[in-house]
């Protein structure tokens, strides 16, 4: 029975490590850091959903880029590593290259054919009133814009 329970430890422990594999170099360095500072504090234990990485094309060649939204991670020891009121890291890789944000929650809009990065932030960002306010990035001529 330990010997299960063994070769059962090993095998999570290492499909933790094949997952990681799935996905492009800067994708996994962004897991091994969020999962470094878990572990370095106070020796936390990181877990992430499944949906904590996802899969959308914003720059229209057809390839999908990849979002890592740190919300979906967890860590035993920490209720808040990656964000707190000014909301959440996220990370949009394209062409090898992580762009992060702060949102509080985000979704991918199609806007005519155009698919939209729309991101709900800190309404500090929006003035000095408190309410809803909200960011919407698209990829042109090698970068995300938006309005400011």
């Amino acid at each position: 029975m330990k010997f299960i329970l063994y070769c059962t430890l090993v095998l999570l422990h290492f499909s933790s490590i094949a997952t990681a594999a799935e996905y492009s170099p800067a994708v996994a360095e962004i897991l091994r850091k969020a999962e470094s500072q878990c572990a370095g504090f106070e020796g936390g234990q990181f877990h992430m959903e499944e949906s904590a990485v996802s899969a959308h094309d914003f720059t229209g060649d057809g390839l999908p880029e990849e979002v890592v939204d740190a919300s979906q991670f967890a860590c035993s020891t920490a209720a808040s590593m990656w964000g707190g009121t000014g909301g959440t890291l996220l990370w949009v890789v394209v062409d090898g290259k992580p762009y992060e944000f702060l949102a509080h929650r985000w979704r991918v809009v199609d806007m005519d054919g155009q698919n939209v990065l729309l991101l709900a932030v800190h309404s500090s960002q929006c003035g000095d009133k408190i309410g809803p306010c909200y960011r919407a990035l698209v990829w042109s001529d090698g970068e995300f814009r938006t309005t400011r």
